[in-house]
């Protein structure tokens, strides 16, 4: 048993149960707050074994758009492992550069064309994620959204599930909305 991993995984289970404390997200900017929670919802979520080339090939986090993390997203999760996966970052360009990625934020700059970009993934083991409003509701996977001063997480595990992924029952029941999306062949 990797106590390690089981001790990170009762950390992020706290922090995403809380919401992550207002004291840290009042100290924190709201990016390095995001970049933290994109590791932890990861620790939650399985990939089918053929997501990855190899059993040590990297986890790789794309941010598609114009990218708001500035230096949180390397500071957060450089040097970070998802089991056995080190952490790689990509900056995306184009939707389809989305299916080399296990996880996919999406900006608020791409707004305009979430449903090319989801409908580019539907396919792929790639995990969704958003600030955008209403980002589960259209499809997405894992939206981070404001309440209470707290950043928290919304899902739709019908989605995901629709990839093979599958988010653990511990995310779905701190998450503050779990959605599902009629199935249409898509998302």
């Amino acid at each position: 048993m990797n106590w390690q991993r089981i001790g990170w995984l009762v950390v992020a289970l706290v922090l995403v149960w809380a919401g992550w404390p207002a004291r840290a997200q009042s100290e924190a900017p709201e990016y390095q707050i995001k970049a933290a929670l994109l590791y932890k919802v990861a620790l939650f979520v399985e990939w089918p074994d053929r997501a990855f080339e190899s059993p040590s090939s990297p986890f790789v986090v794309g941010v598609l758009g114009g990218d708001p993390f500035g230096p949180w997203l390397e500071q957060e999760l450089g040097g970070m492992r998802i089991g056995d996966h080190p952490v790689e970052i990509r900056r995306l360009k184009r939707a389809s550069q989305g299916r080399d990625c296990h996880m996919v934020f999406i900006s608020r700059s791409d707004e305009m064309r979430l449903d090319e970009v989801l409908d580019e993934l539907r396919s792929m083991p790639v995990l969704t994620v958003s600030d955008r409003s209403g980002f589960c509701e259209t499809g997405g996977m894992i939206g981070l959204v404001p309440h209470q001063n707290h950043v928290r997480i919304a899902l739709n595990a019908d989605s995901a599930e629709r990839v093979g992924l599958t988010i653990s029952a511990t995310l779905q029941r701190v998450a503050l909305s779990v959605y599902s999306t009629p199935n249409k062949g898509h998302r």
